[in-house]
């Protein structure tokens, strides 16, 4: 088996590159631009086989010249080391697609445009692909750019060599790359971890048919619980932040009434110093002023009782007055020097008093 799959398997070449100059001038070629393919074998008698893809390919364009040229064609874009356009011409039906993988089937090969025979024409050119539009290098080779198909096969043997690629089985959606390996375990990885978010999220359906639309729900379901938090939370903040200068008003206050505090607490320990320094002093004084009334009110007692004799002698001498003046009493010498002797004792001063 081949280690790189040629456009009609098996390969056998009826016409290489650059034959037959004469047959080719009139086109203005140096020889034949490309490889003929066989296509009649015992199972295809008529020549309808399979084109088959050399590399992924994409489509690049197609057309029909009619009986002339290369009849029913169309063209692929092959990106190696450099960039190639191959062209596969005489065919009896072209496949509609975008891109092929290596060993899909593109095509049917035929005889129609200018062929004597069933067979596949192959072109090869190397060149540029800019914004979708290819054009050739060496387009002035005398063979308006083509190159022998040999090139690319050998390319392409290298590059599946180096990049440690080998062919893509039928049937499979990607090339056999490195780059592609990597992202198919990626992919696979990828499947046990879809597992694991489900369950993460707490989403019991069948992690084979879940869809994505599913995931996206529950997340927009948290999304739309964050921002609600979120709000709850700015709130909260706003809150705490009122709070916080209540606080702050409470303490200024609180410092405030501390220092009125403890300026009214100077202020009354002054004043009751001041009043128990008065009561000190009256303390001291009393028994003084004590002693001092009771000998006051003694000499208050005597004094009245000295006016109660005074008053009883005075009604006494008032009445014998007046019995002499009404003459019902004599006014005998010693009466009178009674009388005088009585007034003047009570008049004088008593028990060393003073006149």
């Amino acid at each position: 088996m081949s280690d790189i799959t040629r456009p009609i398997e098996p390969f056998e070449l009826n016409q290489g590159f650059g034959e037959n100059p004469a047959n080719y001038a009139r086109f203005g070629l140096k020889g034949h631009n490309g490889w003929d393919l066989k296509t009649k074998f015992p199972d295809t008698p008529q020549g309808f086989r399979n084109i088959l893809s050399s590399w992924p390919s994409k489509f690049y364009t197609q057309g029909n010249e009619g009986n002339d040229g290369f009849g029913l064609y169309f063209e692929v874009i092959i990106q190696l080391y450099s960039t190639y356009k191959l062209t596969y011409a005489h065919c009896k039906s072209i496949e509609s697609f975008e891109n092929k993988n290596e060993g899909n089937a593109m095509a049917i090969s035929d005889n129609t445009g200018n062929s004597t025979g069933s067979h596949l024409h192959l072109t090869v050119k190397r060149g540029q692909l800019t914004n979708g539009k290819f054009s050739s290098d060496n387009y002035n080779n005398g063979y308006f750019g083509a190159i022998n198909p040999q090139e690319f096969f050998d390319e392409l043997r290298k590059y599946k060599k180096e990049k440690g690629v080998t062919s893509t089985p039928e049937g499979c959606l990607v090339p056999n790359t490195p780059e592609w390996r990597t992202k198919y375990e990626q992919v696979i990885a990828s499947a046990t971890k879809w597992a694991e978010t489900l369950k993460v999220l707490e989403i019991t359906d069948d992690p084979n048919t879940t869809p994505s639309d599913r995931i996206k729900s529950v997340l927009a379901g948290y999304k739309s619980r964050e921002t609600d938090l979120s709000n709850k939370l700015n709130e909260k903040s706003t809150e705490l932040d009122k709070a916080n200068q209540e606080i702050s008003n409470r303490v200024e206050q609180v410092g405030r009434l501390e220092k009125d505090l403890l300026e009214k607490e100077k202020y009354y320990k002054a004043l009751i110093d001041a009043l128990n320094k008065q009561l000190k002093n009256g303390s001291d004084a009393l028994p003084l002023a004590q002693a001092r009334i009771g000998v006051l009110e003694g000499e208050l007692d005597e004094a009245n009782k000295a006016k109660g004799r005074a008053l009883k002698d005075a009604q006494q001498y008032k009445g014998q007055f007046e019995a002499c003046q009404k003459g019902t009493l004599i006014p005998t010498p010693q009466l009178i020097f009674s009388l005088v002797v009585q007034y003047f004792s009570n008049k004088l001063p008593k028990g060393g008093e003073k006149l």
